[in-house]
């Protein structure tokens, strides 16, 4: 995030046409209303569940490709002790039982809340910079570089290891659309690579659009592109998300004959 813009198109592709911007001066004012609209946001979202559809391809020792999964994809809400809200991610198989986040295929998932990084309660956990101005997917936008600061995200990303695991922090840019700041397009990477697990690259493209749930228009994202490189591998997984519906859970007590 710190890189001038010429040399950071070099490493960020997406930034190509950028009008760079050295003037910081909008910057508080720019995330002041990026916020605001994704606390409505996180105020105003249902439990939701949708199709995620992934294609995966690994390269290197074990190389092979793998064909299309469909999974139901749900996003939960639910206050916290504290009474802030946590929104909640998992994936289920098409019967409904559960599948583990952890080491294996599909290997990513989280990107639902991805936007949260620029909620006001967040916001704090993270350093900002405005890299200027960029059409991009149809949509004027400003671009924002972010990088979260190390001993302040109260719930960092997770790599999953052999031993369990391992809190990764994430650096980033959102193209947010100039007319109603919601966020259209995001990229996210690792801080810092980490050597105790090989771990080097984790690049993340989220492209939002708006979504009809009920009688609520959302910004939710609609395809993720992933791509990784650990233990000498290369990892890409490639996620669609579609059919957003509300998700409702209904339980019932069956008291034994006895009782």
């Amino acid at each position: 995030m710190d890189e001038q813009p010429a040399k950071l198109e070099k490493v960020v592709h997406e930034l190509d046409r950028l009008e760079p911007t050295s003037d910081q001066d909008q910057l508080p004012g720019l995330l002041t209303k990026t916020g605001a609209v994704a606390d409505e946001l996180l105020q105003t979202v249902p439990n939701l569940i949708s199709d995620e559809v992934i294609s995966e391809a690994q390269y290197g020792k074990g190389s092979r490709s793998q064909g299309d999964q469909t999974f139901n994809y749900l996003m939960l809400i639910h206050p916290a002790h504290d009474g802030r809200l946590v929104l909640s991610e998992y994936r289920t198989t098409r019967n409904g039982e559960s599948v583990p986040q952890a080491a294996g295929s599909p290997n990513f998932h989280g990107f639902l809340s991805a936007w949260l990084v620029f909620s006001s309660e967040n916001r704090v956990e993270s350093r900002f910079r405005y890299l200027g101005q960029q059409q991009t997917d149809g949509h004027s936008t400003f671009v924002i570089g972010f990088a979260q600061i190390p001993g302040s995200v109260e719930s960092p990303g997770q790599v999953w290891a052999s031993e369990g695991p391992i809190p990764l922090l994430l650096q980033g840019i959102a193209w947010i659309d100039q007319s109603d700041f919601r966020i259209v397009r995001l990229r996210t990477d690792i801080l810092a690579s980490q050597p105790q697990v090989e771990f080097q690259q984790q690049t993340s493209k989220i492209v939002f659009g708006p979504v009809k749930v009920a009688d609520s228009t959302l910004w939710l994202p609609q395809a993720v592109d992933v791509e990784m490189q650990a233990n000498g591998q290369y990892l890409q997984e490639q996620h669609q998300y579609s059919n957003y519906c509300l998700f409702e859970a209904k339980s019932r007590i069956i008291l034994s004959p006895n009782n």
